[in-house]
């Protein structure tokens, strides 16, 4: 009889318990869930960046709408999308996708005695012992293109032709990159560390940046942004 009674007061104390732990554990869930989707979206983002990087360096021309179609049968899942154009587009981004790709070409100008700097008239060697901007060329989602997305900046002002190849990055101070991208690829590319070579005149650097929202995986305050990739060659 004791018993029984002792029954009759408690019942209902597994729900409470369960509520209280659930408190905690959902959110985990939920967490674990975003985290782990994004990191399945991560491994194909940097799949998808690592190929186009390749296939830039050997001579893909992503200014065309055959590449930036490859490159969207690529990012399949990823909602990568870009208006349909003919001929050579460097700039291809009036789209609400989801997806951002910057295709960045940059040579290092060496001293005024250099061969690059001699080619042209004395005195308008304007970026020597710098980095330039050679070619860039963006398609998918303008909206998305910020400081994490492309970091290494962009050649405005620079004279571009329809390319995206820069006309005179030599002369023009428009080509020269940014302070901040410019101290980053110094620190890169122009050091001695672990027996590294530091680039000599007219050698050039094949960048790609991809980045792709995750908006269907923000779930309350637990938001899976986006992810990011950036390959060199």
């Amino acid at each position: 009889m004791a018993t029984q009674r002792r029954k009759k007061t408690q019942s209902g104390q597994e729900i409470i318990e369960f509520g209280l732990v659930a408190i905690l554990f959902v959110p985990l869930l939920l967490g674990t869930f975003v985290v782990g989707m994004n990191l399945i979206r991560s491994i194909q983002a940097n799949s998808v960046c690592r190929d186009l990087t390749d296939m830039y360096i050997h001579g893909a021309d992503f200014s065309s709408y055959s590449m930036q179609q490859e490159a969207q049968r690529l990012a399949q899942g990823l909602n990568l999308q870009m208006p349909s154009f003919s001929g050579n587009q460097a700039t291809n981004t009036s789209t609400s996708g989801r997806g951002l790709v910057t295709v960045t070409q940059i040579m290092y100008v060496g001293p005024t005695t250099a061969s690059n700097c001699a080619a042209v008239p004395a005195g308008s060697c304007t970026n020597h012992d710098s980095f330039v901007y050679t070619q860039q060329i963006q398609f998918g989602n303008s909206s998305l293109s910020n400081s994490g997305t492309v970091t290494l900046g962009t050649p405005s002002g620079a004279t571009l032709a329809t390319d995206g190849t820069v006309q005179n990055p030599v002369t023009d101070s428009h080509a020269k990159l940014g302070s901040a991208a410019q101290s980053a690829m110094a620190g890169l590319w122009q050091t001695t560390n672990n027996g590294q070579q530091p680039l000599t005149d007219g050698q050039v650097v094949y960048i790609v940046e991809t980045y792709f929202q995750s908006p269907d995986l923000n779930v309350g305050s637990l938001a899976g942004s986006g992810v990011y990739a950036r390959y060199f060659y």
